[in-house]
């Protein structure tokens, strides 16, 4: 039986006249009922789907089902499964959470493009979930903050997808996905896109690191693009109206907190009963890194981290304006168990950091 909320994370193959999504097998010719959220549609145009991807990407990116199932309808319920905030939101709200994502998708301030080889424009080319699966991480994270959103949109901001990672190489991407200050972008290569969607919850989340460090460079007051200061929008005071105080108290003290579990790590001076520092060191190397990987944590273990460090949890709350945790009834345990595993099992030394703690 075809179960589309149970294999909506799966990655799809076709084999001669066959369908196969997991361990469920249809014929081309088939009707698949993707429940009343989403509708019916037939097996041949998610195959379709899957097919242009296979060409387009030369065979480096596989969406999930649910991605080629919104290609295929039209429908955005098929989506939920890459918004987690969907678990928290009333009908009325999703609702206006796909409102939402579509006016950022066609927001001036948006520059989103997809290259090929030789930075070939494929935009006109991209299917439609790819906007709306872009869209929707912003509309995810700026949800009940629009005030900030629209501030960073005043200017376009520019976020460049690549159909291949060699594509992504001739453009100077480097490990993946990054954002480039010189060319003020996003690149990532579109495979990343969908790269944490085919567990059991959403997973790993590269775009969303990546605009991190995007927002740490975004200058709120002068509406430009500048240079890292470790700080989201809403975080200096100034930022003007989207300057968040209460936010930027719990900020710093969350981080110094995190400043001093590391150290006490570091200089291999803890007792068994002190807390662990949330982060993996690598995002106590510089500010960016802390800004960007704590703010894909809030996202992807908020349970954790509200439970390691209130303080600095709240701090995103106050700035967000939403709770994570009640999205989650489980957190995306690969984080917590790696960074763990590195202060606990691994017998490394953690890394050198160069943290700073902004003034009060």
């Amino acid at each position: 039986m075809f179960d589309f909320m149970k294999l909506r994370n799966k990655r799809v193959k076709v084999s001669g006249n066959t369908l196969e999504i997991g361990d469920f097998r249809a014929k081309l010719s088939d009707t698949l009922d993707c429940g009343p959220l989403v509708g019916m549609l037939k097996a041949q145009e998610v195959v379709e789907v899957a097919e242009y991807y296979q060409t387009l990407c030369e065979g480096t990116c596989q969406p999930q089902l649910a991605a080629l199932v919104f290609v295929a309808s039209g429908n955005p319920r098929a989506l939920d499964w890459y918004f987690p905030i969907t678990n928290m939101l009333d009908d009325a709200e999703i609702s206006s959470f796909y409102q939402f994502i579509q006016g950022i998708i066609q927001h001036q301030g948006l520059d989103l493009r997809l290259f090929g080889d030789k930075r070939g424009d494929l935009t006109t080319r991209a299917k439609a979930d790819i906007p709306y699966i872009v869209g929707g991480h912003l509309a995810e994270i700026f949800f009940y903050r629009r005030d900030i959103l629209e501030r960073f949109l005043t200017t376009p901001r520019h976020i460049w997808l690549y159909a291949t990672p060699r594509a992504f190489a001739q453009d100077g991407g480097l490990a993946g996905g990054d954002y480039n200050p010189s060319t003020e972008s996003v690149q990532l290569v579109l495979s990343r896109l969908y790269e944490g969607f085919s567990g059991e919850t959403p997973g790993v989340a590269p775009f969303l690191h990546e605009f991190g460090h995007m927002l740490d460079y975004f200058e709120a007051d002068s509406g430009k693009m500048g240079g890292s200061e470790g700080l989201l929008p809403g975080l200096s005071p100034q930022d003007g109206a989207i300057f968040t105080p209460r936010a930027r108290e719990l900020f710093i003290k969350g981080k110094q907190l995190e400043l001093e579990r590391y150290l006490k790590r570091y200089n291999n001076n803890y007792s068994i009963e002190d807390p662990l520092p949330i982060g993996h060191p690598y995002v106590f190397q510089n500010d960016t890194e802390f800004a960007a990987g704590y703010l894909e944590m809030f996202f992807r273990n908020p349970n954790y981290f509200a439970k390691q460090n209130s303080t600095l949890y709240n701090a995103y709350v106050e700035l967000f304006q939403q709770d994570p945790s009640h999205a989650w009834k489980q957190d995306f345990q690969f984080y917590v168990n790696e960074n763990r595993k590195f202060y606990l099992e691994s017998g490394q030394k953690p890394w050198e950091n160069h943290l700073t703690i902004p003034p009060q």
